[in-house]
């Protein structure tokens, strides 16, 4: 604000009937900075004081209306003059008690006649000069009180918006449920904002002792907790923590932002933060990762799939072009039952949809008869991958040497639900008529193979007839309902401290691995590996329940246990193998083994797709396990012998 303008000008006011005398005083006070005003009379002087501001009145005491006494005392009494200076001048000699009447007037002096000019100017000189700083003064405090009534009404203002502003603070941070805490290192204090029960759901007071509140973090966090509070030296940067708060409903994951800083004047540190209740982003993101492990694990087993396809189709190939007309035509087949898949979101696929997209190309290649009768049955999605590359294999034998492969052929496919004491099954049966005479196949080819694993990874067994009247395929499967997740929860395992390895000698010998795995095309190349190399296999296995007995009733070196099994997995297996003593590995899709449990995590594994190579060293580590096992007990025999 502008400091105000000071108008200096100073008046001063003769008062004398004698107009000589006036003169007289002009010129006395002539070089005073100040502006003087003459009066004749009382009425005159009045007149003046009543529109002029005046610092110093020189008055005669004798006037002929009205004598000096009483036009001072009048003077006095106006609340504007109360306090102007009047210096007495009288010619006449005054008592005592005329100059003490004079003082209680109001007068400030008396100057007797003759006048002593230097004696006169100088006393005027003074109160023009203390008039002028007072006049100075008074503008002074009215600019400061202006300037102190402005600064309370900012104060005021400033007061009223910072309520506001803590106001929609306090509202803004309940409705993210975000609380405050100031943090006294020194006195080992915690001070809450009033909603901190609703961040981090438990029963907090407002003022708390640090150890009180360590008592409510989860025990693996309160060691990084004590270290964040205590040791905070993060002054310049804002530092974060993430932690669990135990309370009734269950953990609590909070992430705390906070700056440390000194207390002025003193070393003592407090920290100034904000907690945050991030249970529900946790939960997301641990779903996220699990979806993804999941995605990761599916792309692995389908990849697997397409490499054990690929590796089977050129195996039973004449040629390059039969060698990749019956890939494509397999991996379309396969193909297919993922959109059917996918436009249910791999909940299930139903029969009759999946059995008519795979039979539509054939029919739209021939004039011969394919009937389709069923009930409605749901097919689970692993199912349906399996069933969709059995209904190719079929379809593509007839076309080629079956029904479809002349005029008049006709197929028929047909199932229906079958109720057992273990549960409602699927019965298929898959009838070809009017073709030409079967003929045994010279050699066994990947559609029969693949026919005789995908009934077996249903739980059911598979019936083929070549009659002379036509090609005929049945089976029996499980209708239960499956999904697949890897999961902590069934798992009970401790593991058994695996011996060091010992170097095996080249020639070393084939031996009996007990193979367990639900991917029925996986299986089958497996196990085509593992027998090419000398290794007897048992298996494959693809349901829980028939692993477990295997598991603990039949005679075999090493095994290899798929980690998944539909619903199910494998731990309860790996338990009864680590019961026994008996070496074994998971194979698994996932490929980050924090998804997987704990405790499975130290055993070996093989990640899908499988290397041959990675396939054979494994096995071999296996052996090497298994011939120091068998070592280990021909010499506590010779002992107890």
């Amino acid at each position: 604000m502008a400091s105000t303008i000071f108008d200096e000008t100073v008046n001063i006011l003769l008062v004398d009937d004698q107009p000589g005398k006036l003169l007289a005083y002009e010129a006395i006070l002539d070089g005073v900075n100040a502006n003087l005003i003459k009066a004749t009379t009382a009425e005159e002087a009045l007149t003046v004081l009543l529109k002029t501001d005046i610092a110093v009145i020189l008055m005669d005491v004798c006037m002929p209306d009205l004598d000096g006494f009483e036009l001072a005392e009048m003077i006095r009494n106006h609340p504007r003059h109360e306090k102007t200076a009047v210096i007495f001048i009288s010619a006449v000699r005054l008592e005592t008690d005329d100059l003490l009447k004079g003082y209680r007037t109001g007068a400030v002096d008396y100057v007797p006649v003759p006048v002593v000019p230097e004696i006169l100017k100088a006393k005027v000189q003074i109160f023009v000069e203390l008039h002028r700083k007072s006049r100075q003064l008074d503008v002074l405090n009215a600019d400061l009180e202006e300037r102190v009534k402005q600064r309370t009404e900012q104060l005021v203002q400033s007061h009223a918006m910072l309520q506001q502003s803590e106001e929609r603070l306090r509202l803004a941070s309940e409705a993210a449920r975000l609380g405050t805490f100031e943090y006294d290192q020194a006195e080992q204090d915690l001070q809450w904002s009033q909603n901190i029960a609703d961040v981090l759901h438990v029963a907090v007071p407002e003022h708390q002792r640090f150890d009180d509140f360590i008592d409510l973090v989860h025990s693996d966090d309160r060691e990084a907790v004590r270290s964040y509070f205590r040791a905070a030296n993060f002054a310049e940067t804002t530092a974060e923590l993430e932690f669990r708060i135990i309370g009734a409903r269950g953990d609590t994951w909070v992430l705390t932002r906070a700056r440390a800083f000194l207390t002025a004047g003193t070393s003592a540190t407090r920290v100034i933060g904000t907690l945050l209740d991030i249970t529900e982003r946790k939960s997301a993101d641990s779903h996220q990762q699990l979806l993804m492990a999941e995605l990761d694990h599916r792309v692995k087993n389908i990849l697997a799939n397409v490499a054990a396809i690929a590796r089977l189709s050129s195996s039973n190939a004449t040629s390059i072009d039969t060698f990749a007309s019956a890939l494509d035509g397999r991996i379309h087949a396969m193909s297919a039952a993922h959109d059917l898949l996918r436009q249910s979101s791999w909940t299930g696929v139903d029969l009759h949809k999946l059995v008519a997209g795979a039979l539509e190309p054939f029919k739209s290649r021939t004039d011969n008869d394919i009937v389709i009768e069923g009930e409605r049955v749901r097919l689970t999605s692993k199912f349906a991958q399996s069933m969709a590359l059995v209904l190719h294999e079929l379809a593509t034998n007839a076309v080629k040497h079956g029904a479809l492969s002349t005029s008049g052929g006709k197929v028929s496919v047909g199932w229906s639900r079958v109720p057992t004491p273990d549960g409602e099954k699927i019965k298929f049966a898959w009838t070809e008529r009017g073709g030409p005479p079967c003929a045994k196949p010279i050699r066994k080819g990947f559609g029969l193979t693949v026919i005789r694993s995908a009934s077996s990874e249903c739980g059911g067994q598979a019936n083929m007839d070549l009659s002379t009247e036509g090609f005929e395929f049945s089976f029996e499967g499980d209708l239960s309902a499956r999904t697949q997740m890897v999961s902590q929860r069934h798992v009970s395992i401790i593991p058994r401290a695996v011996p060091a390895a010992t170097v095996t000698p080249p020639d070393a010998p084939g031996c009996k691995i007990l193979l367990i795995e639900d991917e029925a095309l996986i299986a089958m190349q497996l196990k085509l590996d593992l027998e090419e190399d000398g290794h007897t296999v048992i298996g494959p296995i693809a349901q829980l329940s028939e692993a477990l007995r295997t598991a603990a009733e039949s005679e075999f070196d090493i095994a290899l246990i798929d980690i998944n099994l539909g619903a199910d997995n494998s731990a309860p297996v790996a338990e009864i193998l680590d019961r026994r003593n008996v070496p074994f590995a998971f194979t698994t899709g996932y490929n980050d083994l924090i998804f997987m449990p704990p405790l499975l995590r130290n055993y070996p594994h093989l990640t899908k797709p499988y290397s041959l190579v990675d396939v054979k060293d494994l096995v071999a580590k296996l052996q090497r396990q298994s011939a120091e096992r068998a070592e280990r007990t021909r010499d506590d025999a010779n002992q107890v012998a």
